[in-house]
């Protein structure tokens, strides 16, 4: 007997939704489709995402799973407008893929199996023959009937299945930005920073300040941050980082608070590597000046 594809409804058309919409069409789910505010956006999806087409809200009741990749803030009134839109299939799967919500923004709806599938990955704009989401993280959060499914949807989007808790879920949310966004700010910033140099232009700065990063996470991945610290707050050369603050004041000032923090940051980090404390109190002097 063959086997009947896995019929899934997506609301939000945005990057996360498309991603999905990729990966599930390529593991032969039937991808029925986006749900969006603006029908033209959703248009855009379904070209983008090569599946599906443009859907009304009630269109979930012809779906297996539910998907709602919305903004943060925008989840509980999509999952509102789903539920007065027609009320949910019996044992369908409605699941979000926010990182900062958990399951409580499904309660109400009766008859549902409840879950959560976080991409811990940045998602970058649509790109033919990019695969955003293969091998990265996916934080699972469910309902005991649901933890099959879920994980069978992880296996078909490429992720790697984490098991999430209840826990914090804002705390978690926040070092997800920390370490994505966060990373994103600090490229930008590091690599205008280079360019303003002189030493190296253009592309090449940030070519640079790509591979520094990227050396330092391997670092970090192999030792541990203590052991994979390098640089001159971890030397606890002063006047070196007195010179880089000088400098980045005159000629690159909107670096100068994302310096500060990575700076005390690392100074922790030496202290914990065995730094003298005389040398890290200089260093805290001199960023503290």
């Amino acid at each position: 007997m063959r086997r009947v594809a896995l019929r899934i409804v997506i609301f939000g058309p945005g990057r996360i939704g498309v991603a999905f919409a990729r990966a599930l069409a390529r593991a032969r789910c039937d991808v029925l489709g986006f749900v969006g505010r603006d029908p033209a956006r959703a248009a855009a999806a379904v070209a983008a995402a090569g599946c599906g087409r443009v859907l009304a809200a009630a269109d979930h009741v012809h779906a297996q799973a539910v998907v709602f990749a919305v903004g943060d803030d925008d989840l509980a009134g999509a999952i509102a407008a789903a539920a007065a839109a027609a009320p949910p299939r019996p044992c369908s799967l409605w699941l979000h893929t926010s990182g900062r919500h958990g399951l409580e923004v499904f309660d109400g709806l009766a008859g549902i199996r409840r879950g959560i599938v976080h991409p811990t990955t940045p998602v970058p704009a649509h790109s033919p023959g990019v695969e955003p989401l293969r091998g990265a993280p996916g934080v699972l959060v469910g309902d005991p009937r649901a933890q099959r499914l879920l994980r069978a949807l992880c296996r078909r989007l490429g992720l790697v299945p984490f098991d999430g808790h209840g826990g914090n879920r804002a705390l978690y949310h926040a070092a997800c930005a920390l370490a994505a966004n966060g990373l994103t700010g600090l490229f930008a910033e590091a690599a205008a920073a280079c360019a303003a140099s002189g030493v190296v232009r253009g592309a090449d700065a940030a070519r640079l300040v790509e591979a520094l990063m990227r050396g330092a996470l391997q670092a970090c991945g192999d030792r541990g941050s203590v052991d994979g610290l390098t640089g001159a707050v971890r030397r606890g050369d002063t006047a070196t980082v007195a010179a880089h603050l000088c400098e980045l004041r005159a000629h690159a000032p909107a670096a100068v608070p994302a310096y500060l923090a990575t700076a005390h940051a690392a100074l922790r980090l030496a202290r914990a590597a065995g730094l003298s404390p005389m040398r890290a109190d200089a260093v805290a002097a001199a960023l503290d000046a």
